[in-house]
């Protein structure tokens, strides 16, 4: 009985140890059915030109044009992540961007992808006129390599966000 008791122990341990090891090995090569998505602060966007830049403040999460008139325009990169974030589409990313608009002029995003070695760009575009708190949504684009939104923002409004929907 004693032989047992202790043989007991260490098959416990070693059970345990190994249902883990499997779970984990299991796990980490499932496939990954949810959507790759890219969340980004409003703070990464930059401005276009000096111009822009001028008129443009930043806080931790927004981009906020302050100018009482006129316009200024960014450039917001999209960082891809890991490779093969798009693997098994034949298409790029889709967008959201999260606006505050403080008048009712229109705002204009457009999502780009480029593929520097002479594969040419792809271009879809959203705009908003709603005043306040909402968002512009851009259709997908063909896969690129390289992907980023322009943004047209009017006075007294900013973005707070946005995102890249991959697959």
């Amino acid at each position: 009985m004693k032989t047992t008791k202790h043989f007991r122990k260490p098959a416990k341990t070693f059970i345990a140890a190994a249902v883990t090891l499997l779970s984990t090995i299991v796990t980490a090569a499932a496939p990954a059915l949810a959507d790759s998505y890219k969340s980004f602060p409003g703070s990464m966007c930059h401005g276009t030109d000096s111009s822009s830049e001028a008129k443009l403040s930043r806080g931790y999460l927004y981009i906020y044009n302050g100018d009482s008139s006129q316009y200024a325009y960014v450039v917001c990169p999209i960082v891809r992540g890991a490779p093969g974030d798009d693997d098994g589409t034949t298409s790029g990313p889709s967008s959201l961007v999260y606006v505050n608009k403080g008048n009712s002029q229109k705002m204009l995003c457009g999502l780009i992808g480029d593929w520097p070695a002479g594969g040419g760009f792809s271009y879809q575009e959203g705009t908003t006129i709603a005043q306040g708190t909402t968002y512009i949504s851009i259709p997908k684009i063909a896969k690129r390599n390289i992907y980023a939104i322009f943004c047209s923002i009017p006075p007294k409004s900013s973005i707070t966000g946005y995102y890249s929907f991959f697959k």
